[in-house]
């Protein structure tokens, strides 16, 4: 992805003294955000970016304390990322979009879609979390660990230097909060359609569990990647991308 990345556009937006990191590749006519989940940065969305950007402008977001972006003085909450994202992508004009969350980054985008449905055209959900029957921190680091051993060296690694980045005492303030929200009682305000992705080897978010957002969301489309982890869009970036397209197609 050398020229992709060698094209990207970065802009740091400072909003109410917290800072999100903006990049953006290619230069089509749909816009593309991609939110990323706890710990992690835009790195991961790599493949997933290549293919998009052929056709799309699509903007990575960097949240506060993650990535590149600097560590806040204050933790924020999913509903506290999702109005500082809303208040920087309005600050850097990029919006209509479709809004791509993935895992923690999926709570965040949808509180982001009930706080700036102007901005949004529709939302899409990649390995959701957090599963209702596993809300506890412990529990969620086990799977983690678990997932590990699935994913491709490559995730692993990014994810550990990302995890190195961020340090564990911003992730620990953040992870509580994550495992507080309720999006399973959010989704359903969502007024945009909604597609929910899982891969089929995901042992963070279940099955039974993508079911259970999807009828919480009454139209929502639920879709399983076969034999793919928790990083999905890495694994499985074509795939993706087309799962993007035909979510936009029908907005």
């Amino acid at each position: 992805m050398a020229s992709i990345k060698a094209q990207a556009h970065h802009q740091r937006v400072r909003i109410r003294g917290y800072d999100v990191d903006i990049r953006t590749y290619g230069a089509g006519a749909r816009n593309v955000v991609l939110v990323h989940g706890i710990g992690a940065s835009g790195r991961y969305f790599s493949r997933l970016v290549d293919l998009l950007a052929q056709t799309c402008t699509v903007h990575t977001l960097e949240m506060p304390g993650f990535g590149s972006a600097p560590k806040p003085s204050h933790s924020l909450d999913m509903a506290g990322f999702a109005a500082v994202n809303c208040d920087a992508l309005r600050a850097a004009g990029i919006g209509p979009a479709q809004w791509v969350g993935h895992s923690m980054g999926c709570q965040v985008v949808t509180e982001m879609a009930l706080l700036a449905p102007d901005l949004v055209t529709s939302v899409v959900l990649l390995s959701p979390t957090i599963n209702r029957g596993e809300r506890n921190a412990v529990l969620q680091g086990l799977r983690l660990a678990q997932d590990c051993l699935r994913e491709p060296p490559a995730v692993n690694w990014m994810l550990l230097t990302d995890y190195l980045r961020a340090g564990p005492r911003w992730y620990l303030r953040t992870m509580p909060k994550m495992v507080r929200h309720r999006l399973e009682q959010r989704i359903g305000g969502v007024e945009v359609p909604v597609t929910l992705i899982r891969g089929g080897r995901d042992p963070i978010v279940p099955a039974r569990w993508l079911q259970e957002l999807a009828a919480a969301r009454p139209g929502a489309v639920a879709v399983e990647l076969p034999g793919q982890p928790h990083v999905c869009m890495f694994t499985e970036p074509a795939r993706t991308a087309a799962l993007l397209r035909e979510a936009a197609s029908g907005q």
